[in-house]
């Protein structure tokens, strides 16, 4: 046998069925078998390949048992010549597999080869072509030196920026996103380190390779998608401390003593200071507009508290008290702030009625507490209200300011759709027409582009070989390939050389349920995300998530007094309130109207996700596409704006 491809899976079910596709599409005149080894996804992704792809082998692992451990269970199993390590968020072309087993046979000394890779906006991954990460390299990299310098051979030398993407080189390290190995060379160096769970593997395994007297390949006479390239995740802080300590792992294994020690403390040091500055720099990110809007509504109110001291002759004294202007106001623009938050005001895109409607909920806060203050305390009803009308306005202008700097008009609901071009035959276009029809809000459809220029029937807008004049006139930012009709091939060649035209690119697979792309959306309209964790599975977020009960359930008492103006969401809060202090109950969480074992378990939730919208949601793929979502990307931020739509909205539902 030729080949053996190993994928290991861990939830991330469209984006497999895409690779095997591509894999399949790519097999041509070779033997070769396919390996799936799925990591315990929760996703349905081993019912998927049973499904759809039986001529796989398939391994279902009962618990996730990291990269290297899983594909060495793969690689056990092996019978080619050569191993293909393959991640399940790519896209191989159709010559992929012939081109790199025929370079591999003419160079009999090659131990291992990696290609040019791109990721889903068609721009170059530098991890593509790596070198020794050796203390001195490391240390340029992290210093920063390396992006300064990135061609230079000194301080880019660890992601070799003085090699052309587009030729063919001896490397040092490769990736292990697409690592073809020789099978001789994996029996002489050893499989994968299984002490590495996940980063630092491929760099271990490249290493030893070259001191078993083998050759590593950059290959660019072929391409690949990787989605979810390093670029993707560099600015987490998990990940940073996660990459490093492999790094550390690597040192001490292959390093002297010494050299060991000085990377581990350099290491250690790049990853407190990556954690600080990437901490500074999401707070600031954070905060910017909120702390913005303070200022604005601060200075405006002190103007009206101004006027009203001079021209109001019910200001005793003529003047407020300091202690006022200190302590009241910046309390009132906290509230007013607050419910701008709650109403999901502070979150892109930017709706002017959620804005109007956090003031509104923050005034009406305001004015019940302010019926409870002594008489000392309660300086003037007529200022608030004046003072909720500028917060409206001002928050409201400096909205429409920050949107027509952005996007240059001020037609919010336009710059929130995707403007897209199809580029396939007239029936697959039609397929991708209609699961965008039925999202009008998030796409508007420019029109079709033919795959071939003989192709004459159909409404054309023009030809796939006038793409990127096409998407520059007619200002498209998002392309949807129908891979039924254009080649993996094709696809990468205009992503990675004559689509820099800033669009995103997404494919729709032959026969697929699936618009895939580093944003992608499947057929019932969700994000699909390609994270390979799910949030809720970690312990701290969990613990995370039980404190947001508990300081849900404190603010609700203030509040109870505003409740009642939504008289069943008061009847609910009031019959859960002390369990979910308890923990019996969770304010927010799954739909329990579909399976959720395979999730991680949380108690019964008071609202459910998927019904606070205008029409509840009763599709149970959607409910338990909605309910792993919010598992694998859950922030605290959710709980809150899915408890306030509950509280505006009409039509919510809450376990039984």
């Amino acid at each position: 046998m030729d080949l053996s491809v190993i994928i290991v899976n861990y939830n991330v079910k469209a984006l497999l069925e895409q690779t095997l596709l591509s894999v399949y599409k790519a097999v041509q005149h070779l033997s070769v078998e396919v390996i799936v080894v799925d990591n315990r996804s929760a996703d349905d992704s081993c019912s998927m390949v049973k499904e759809k792809f039986p001529q796989a082998i398939l391994i279902e692992n009962k618990e996730n048992l990291g990269f290297s451990k899983a594909n060495n269970q793969g690689i056990r199993l092996s019978k080619g010549r050569y191993v293909l390590l393959l991640n399940p968020d790519t896209v191989i072309g159709e010559d992929t597999l012939t081109k790199t087993v025929s370079f591999m046979d003419a160079h009999p000394n090659a131990g291992a080869l990696g290609v040019r890779m791109i990721d889903g906006r068609g721009d170059f991954l530098p991890e593509s072509k790596r070198g020794l990460p050796t203390p001195a390299v490391a240390f340029y990299k992290m210093s920063g030196l390396a992006k300064i310098f990135p061609k230079s051979k000194t301080f880019g030398a660890y992601h070799l920026g003085f090699l052309s993407e587009f030729e063919n080189n001896k490397v040092d390290i490769l990736s292990g996103a697409f690592m073809l190995i020789r099978k001789k060379a994996l029996d002489e160096v050893g499989l994968l380190d299984e002490s590495f769970f996940m980063y630092g593997e491929d760099i271990d395994l490249s290493y030893r390779i070259v001191k078993g007297g083998y050759d590593n390949y950059y290959f660019a006479d072929t391409t690949i998608i990787h989605y979810k390239g390093e670029s993707t995740k560099k600015h987490s802080i998990n990940y940073v401390k996660i990459f490093y300590q492999a790094m550390a792992k690597f040192a001490r294994k292959h390093f002297s003593k010494q050299q060991g020690w000085w990377f581990t403390t350099c290491i250690n040091a790049a990853i407190f200071a990556r954690a600080a500055i990437a901490l500074f720099i999401r707070l600031f990110n954070t905060l910017k507009l909120f702390i913005f809007d303070f200022l604005l509504i601060f200075i405006g109110y002190y103007g009206i508290m101004r006027y009203w001291e001079v021209y109001n002759k019910y200001v005793v004294g003529g003047f407020y008290p300091d202690e006022y202007l200190m302590f009241h106001v910046p309390a009132y623009i906290l509230l007013w702030q607050g419910g701008i938050w709650l109403s999901g005001g502070y979150s892109e895109p930017f709706k002017f009625n959620k804005t109007g409607r956090g003031v509104i909920l923050g005034s009406m806060v305001l004015l019940a507490i302010y019926a409870l203050l002594p008489e000392s305390m309660r300086f003037s009803r007529a200022l608030i209200l004046l003072g909720a009308v500028w917060t409206m306005l001002i928050t409201i202008a400096v909205r429409m300011l920050f949107h027509f700097i952005k996007y240059k008009h001020l037609d919010t609901a336009a710059s929130q759709k995707s403007q897209v071009l199809i580029v396939g035959s007239q029936s697959e276009c039609q397929r991708v027409k209609e699961i965008l029809l039925n999202y009008p809000s998030r796409f508007k459809l420019l029109g079709f582009i033919k795959p071939f220029k003989n192709e004459e029937h159909g409404e054309w807008m023009g030809s796939i070989d006038n793409l990127p004049l096409l998407t520059e006139l007619y200002k498209a930012n998002e392309i949807i390939f129908c891979a039924a009709d254009v080649s993996s091939a094709d696809i990468m060649s205009i992503m990675g050389n004559a689509g820099k035209t800033g669009a995103k690119y997404k494919i729709m697979p032959e026969k697929g349920a699936y618009i895939i792309g580093s944003n992608s959306k499947n057929t019932t309209g969700e994000f699909y995300s390609v994270d390979i964790t799910l949030a809720l599975s970690n312990p701290e977020i969990l613990n995370k998530k039980r404190w947001m009960d508990i300081i849900i359930s404190i603010a609700l008492i203030p509040l109870l007094p505003i409740l009642i103006l939504k008289w069943q969401f008061l009847k609910v809060v009031i019959k859960h309130f002390a369990q979910c202090l308890k923990g019996n109950y969770t304010w927010v969480g799954y739909n329990n109207r579909v399976d959720t074992s395979n999730l991680p378990q949380l108690k019964p939730a008071v609202f459910m996700i998927g019904q606070m919208v205008s029409n509840s949601v009763s599709d149970p793929q959607l409910l338990q596409n909605l309910n792993y979502m919010y598992a694998a990307s859950y922030q605290w931020q959710n709980d809150l704006d899915i408890l306030a739509k509950a509280f505006f909205s009409n039509n919510f539902a809450t376990s039984k």
